[in-house]
């Protein structure tokens, strides 16, 4: 078969397909979330709005430090795939979780290499929302228009939060239960938030029982994964609105073909080069399962998981003169003026000077390490 023909059946094959369905909409998908690039005409045939698109000026995410954002989305994709893999398998009730996770590991082939990737991922996926929402803090996308992409990159790390933290929760071993158990104390204390993440998740107790965990996969697996999706879909369509945070609008010299290939293969490598640390982290640092969780036996030297560590050296640090309730007000406070960054007074003017931002994310970065320090020691 001669390469005409074969592109003459793929031709007809498309042409068949698009008399049917709106490819162009299903494929305009892929721009709300970076994959392709460019934005397309979903009232026109995809053949008619991918050649308009590579006659217009395309802008790029696959190059540092906008690749931060999709490599959001190539990471929470990762996760899910994995997760429905494992959910196969899983059983969430407390008698039946541990063990099942045993199975996964010792009896289902490459289980043990899908879990290990799963737990990478989710790592890697909250570092790369930290390294996002600092950068945006530098770059001061929180400035007038973008505020909103601001605060969607704030909830889309506080999601990522509560991800790890469901996910954690389910695997039933000593040291999960009751790092979940010390986070659980720490949501506890926190006015409003506590109270109603605490009454989700069961009742108002600091302890997982059976309702608590099936809530906590019920989170894990369905409802937060909608909410980071939605957030990502959010933040993408702003970017398409608005531009990139560098210069507003700017358009990349070339346009067309060349500048898709480029970015298909940029994409590649980034994907490759990606795939490659989550497949080393699992083979060479594997995360071994603990011995199963005794809700009446407390394992020494167990704190909240490393990202709750600030916030618990806070109130460890202040227990001495403030009330609980208090320091927890106070951290409520705070995370919710981060959150409404861009309509606090003074942050609505211009960019100010690169130095005055440079020393006012070191000193937050220096409080937080500061206070995560204490955390651990406290523990």
């Amino acid at each position: 078969m001669t390469k005409e023909t074969m592109k003459e059946q793929e031709s007809g094959l498309l042409d068949w397909f698009s008399s049917r369905l709106n490819l162009t909409e299903i494929f305009s998908l892929l721009t709300s979330y970076g994959i392709f690039h460019a934005e397309l005409d979903n009232r026109k045939k995809i053949r008619e709005a991918i050649a308009e698109a590579k006659a217009q000026p395309m802008p790029s995410y696959d190059q540092w430090p906008r690749v931060l954002g999709l490599l959001a989305v190539v990471l929470l994709l990762i996760e899910i795939v994995t997760g429905a893999l494992l959910a196969f398998y899983y059983l969430p009730t407390p008698q039946t979780a541990r063990a099942s996770i045993a199975t996964i590991l010792r009896d289902v082939d490459f289980g043990w290499f899908v879990h290990q990737i799963h737990f990478w991922g989710a790592q890697l996926l909250l570092a790369v929302s930290i390294v996002r929402v600092i950068r945006f803090l530098i770059r001061g996308v929180y400035r007038k228009p973008r505020e909103l992409m601001w605060i969607f990159g704030v909830l889309l790390l506080l999601v990522c939060f509560h991800s790890d933290l469901t996910g954690r929760a389910l695997q039933m071993t000593g040291t999960s239960y009751w790092s979940s158990v010390r986070a659980l104390e720490l949501v506890g204390s926190i006015p409003i938030y506590g109270s109603l993440m605490l009454f989700l998740l069961g009742g108002g107790e600091t302890v997982i029982t059976e309702l608590t965990l099936i809530r906590f996969y019920l989170l894990h697996v369905a409802l937060l994964p909608f909410g980071a999706i939605t957030l990502i879909y959010l933040h993408f369509s702003g970017v398409r609105r608005l531009g990139q945070t560098e210069s507003g609008t700017q358009a990349p010299p070339t346009r067309g073909g060349p500048v898709i290939r480029s970015h298909l293969l940029n994409q590649a490598i980034l994907f490759t080069v990606l795939f490659g640390i989550l497949v080393s982290l699992a083979v060479l640092a594997p995360v071994p399962l603990g011995d199963a969780a005794d809700p009446y036996a407390t394992v020494p030297g167990v704190g909240p998981p490393w990202y709750l560590l600030a916030p618990f050296g806070f109130l460890e640090l202040t227990a001495g003169f403030l009330p609980t309730w208090v320091g927890g007000t106070i951290l409520f406070l705070a995370f919710t003026a981060f959150v409404l960054l861009p309509f606090l007074p003074g942050f609505r003017g211009e960019s100010k000077g690169w130095l005055l931002k440079f020393l006012v994310v070191a000193a937050l970065l220096t409080v937080w390490i500061f206070l995560t320090i204490y955390g651990a020691r406290v523990v």
